[in-house]
């Protein structure tokens, strides 16, 4: 009997020599919002955990370290710290909302130059540093040097050619350094990154008004959050690296850990606008909301600081939200209130939660059906030709088809507009009313220094360009075709607006039933700047007999 027993321990021995709880639950903020890709780390050990798009997370806590302080840090939120007893009795935590205070910051006005700072060619003998794709908490990154005053405009690195997978995710991180390692987030919102290709990719900082003074220094992170793998083919992934003397290539296992380097540096590069002068900063040398007046500036901080305010929403990533698949995409959309069917289409490169600030309030009085529009989003694209707005008003189209929509509403923001003009003209049976913001007839209603950014962003990226060629090439929308819509339409647009404030004009002297609203002091983000005054013209147009 004693034998049996000792026999029967020792089988045991290596579970409770290897005992670990799982824990899974999901991180939100007080609205009850989920937080999406929120960093859990366990101090002084190897253990972590990422939450995913939908805040859930799962953290594997081996016993060994069952008496250290479990950490939550997520981007514009409050560190909060549990214990084990914590987690065990709640595996649901709630994070506040950091509150950020603007340093005072006396700036004079500067040209920029533009510079790339980093690797910009691929030499003949480099080294790859691999992720494991089961530990996503992993980061790998470089450290740049800064100038006096330095904007970010992108981010460029190199993929192993021998890279393997069908679709990978990641999650760009930019910390502030102390002796030579990363320190503090620079970021209040996360900046996340989709591919399938190998070689150079190129990330667009620009949305994200990252802008920093007198910060001699910063390092950029990447992390393997998600992938999809090739159909019976092993995950393979790693960053393309280059020997130095000096050590350059940053790495950390967890949000907790402690960050190592080691010789080298990875193929990568930062496309920046700076000034050499230096200007005078009272307090944290670092701030990402610039207070020049210039208008560029401005709207960029604008749509910044509403896109991060939209990410913390539910829109664009809502349980509820469906598909629609068609031949050769599929089209992500989801539905609020009830009522008359009103569509919202948002602009070129953005998402379903552009629209945060008009779902609740239109949901009240329709049925809301907002759109993600082809590759854009959540929606998928499987298509290799040009885009074309015709493209688009036909997914739209066969998407009023699969919900089995008899009349419908048209609200459309920039490239969205453009499309419900489209749409209209062609399937003027299935429209009601149509309110368009910021649409343009052809490029040629576009103002020149976008449309020159535009070319200089296609000549210097290999990757899919054709969102951006959209719209150097198209709309070409004639006047035959606005004269053939009865439909009443609300033609709006903003006063500082990039569409020429002519070219709005032509619209809504083209289209029989119109009605123009130019709000003064207002771009081409309208429905962020000004998002009340927009629902109620909306609603005063669509309820109006």
């Amino acid at each position: 009997m004693n034998k049996f027993l000792l026999s029967f321990l020792l089988l045991l021995a290596p579970i409770y020599l290897n005992a670990q709880t799982v824990f899974q639950g999901t991180v939100k903020d007080q609205q009850n919002n989920p937080i999406p890709y929120c960093s859990i780390g366990v101090k002084n050990s190897r253990t972590g955990s990422l939450a995913n798009e939908k805040g859930q997370y799962k953290l594997v806590l081996p016993d060994s370290v069952k008496n250290n302080p479990i950490i939550f840090n997520a981007l514009g939120y409050l560190e909060k710290t549990v214990s084990l007893s914590e987690l065990q009795n709640n595996g649901n935590i709630v994070l506040a909302e950091k509150v950020s205070t603007l340093n005072e910051v006396n700036i004079s006005s500067t040209r920029l130059k533009e510079k790339t700072i980093g690797q910009q060619s691929r030499p003949f003998l480099t080294f790859s540093r691999m992720f494991d794709q089961n530990v996503p908490t992993i980061e790998q990154g470089n450290s740049f040097q800064l100038f006096a005053d330095t904007r970010l405009k992108a981010y460029n690195f190199y993929i192993m050619p021998s890279s393997r997978y069908k679709q990978i995710t990641l999650k760009l991180n930019i910390y502030s350094l102390k002796n030579d390692l990363p320190d503090q987030s620079l970021q209040n919102e996360n900046i996340i990154f989709r591919t399938e290709t190998t070689g150079w990719q190129h990330i667009d900082l620009s949305p994200y008004a990252l802008r920093f003074k007198d910060q001699d220094k910063i390092a950029l992170t990447l992390q393997l959050i998600d992938y999809v793998p090739l159909k019976d083919t092993a995950f393979i992934f790693g960053l393309s690296a280059k020997k130095t003397i000096s050590k350059n290539l940053l790495y950390r296992y967890q949000s907790q850990g402690n960050w190592e380097a080691s010789a080298g540096t990875f193929l990568s590069n930062l496309q920046v606008s700076y000034s050499q002068k230096g200007n005078k900063v009272v307090g944290n040398s670092t701030t990402k909301a610039d207070t020049s007046t210039d208008l560029n500036t401005k709207t960029l901080i604008t749509v910044y600081q509403n896109r991060a305010k939209a990410q913390k929403t539910s829109y664009g990533k809502d349980k509820n939200g469906k598909y629609v698949s068609i031949r050769d995409a599929k089209i992500y959309y989801e539905e609020y209130g009830k009522g008359d069917p009103l569509i919202l289409l948002h602009g070129n490169g953005g998402s379903i939660a552009d629209f945060y600030q008009q779902i609740p309030y239109l949901a009240r009085y329709f049925r809301v059906i907002a759109v993600d529009t082809r590759a854009q989003g959540r929606s998928t694209d499987l298509s290799t030709q040009a885009y074309s707005y015709e493209q688009f008003a036909s997914d739209l189209f066969q998407l009023t088809e699969a919900l089995q929509l008899k009349r419908i509403n048209i609200l459309g923001w920039s490239d969205g507009g453009n499309t419900g003009l489209i749409f209209t003209h062609q399937h003027p049976q299935l429209v009601n009313k149509l309110v368009t913001i910021g649409a343009n007839l052809n490029p040629k209603g576009v103002k020149e220094d976008l449309l020159a950014m535009f070319r200089k962003q296609i000549s210097n990226n290999d990757k899919d360009t054709r969102l951006i060629k959209l719209m150097l090439e198209e709309p070409n929308i004639s006047p035959e075709q606005l004269d053939h819509i009865t439909q009443k339409v609300l033609i709006v647009a903003g006063s500082e607006d990039v569409i020429l404030e002519e070219q709005t004009r032509s619209i809504a002297a083209m289209v029989k039933n119109s009605q123009l609203r130019i709000l003064p002091n207002t771009t081409h983000y309208l429905p962020f700047e000004q998002p009340e005054e927009l629902n109620r013209m909306v609603l005063e147009f669509l309820r109006e007999k």
